[in-house]
């Protein structure tokens, strides 16, 4: 028997068909293996993760209830924050991040925010707003520098008449 011909398991040579069917196999794994390597070595890491997560159908659902439950997580934490020391609007910002990043509903939620927050920055950068801003602030500081001086002239460094005003 030649080389070019090889045996099935049954013991009948193959044909050709089966034979080019086999290697157009072989070349399509490797073909999808080398595209899998090309996506590792030029994505960021979170897409690897995501595009890791997107080749089996149970890795992206689970993938999915990831990304859920931590952008809930943020948004519900962001919303305690709000009467609780923390930065509560940035966290519901990155809570809401974190949901688009997977969900069409999230990223339409989120396009009206990140205009808000371009409007806000413009705002701030604003050289009139900043100065007038700066003056209102220096007022502000001015005020409470001299109310301070004129307690610690009138009363010396005591607590004793704001404790008088106190019921207890």
């Amino acid at each position: 028997m030649s080389e070019s011909r090889r045996d099935d398991d049954d013991g009948e040579p193959e044909s050709r068909l089966e034979r080019f069917e086999e290697e157009a196999e072989e070349a399509a794994e490797r073909l999808v293996e080398g595209y899998e390597e090309a996506i590792d070595r030029v994505l960021p890491p979170h897409l690897r993760a995501r595009a890791w997560a997107q080749r089996r159908r149970s890795t992206h659902v689970i993938w999915q209830a990831a990304v859920l439950l931590l952008g809930f997580g943020l948004v519900f934490a962001g919303i305690a924050m709000l009467v609780l020391p923390g930065p509560g609007w940035a966290t519901i910002i990155l809570g809401l991040i974190v949901l688009a990043s997977e969900y069409a509903w999230a990223r339409r939620l989120l396009d009206p925010v990140r205009r808000w927050a371009k409007k806000a920055a413009d705002a701030a950068l604003d050289p009139r707003t900043r100065t007038r801003n700066l003056i209102i602030g220096a007022i502000i500081v001015a005020v409470l520098v001299a109310a301070g001086t004129w307690y610690v002239l009138a009363f010396g460094f005591t607590l004793r008449p704001v404790t008088d005003l106190l019921p207890w």
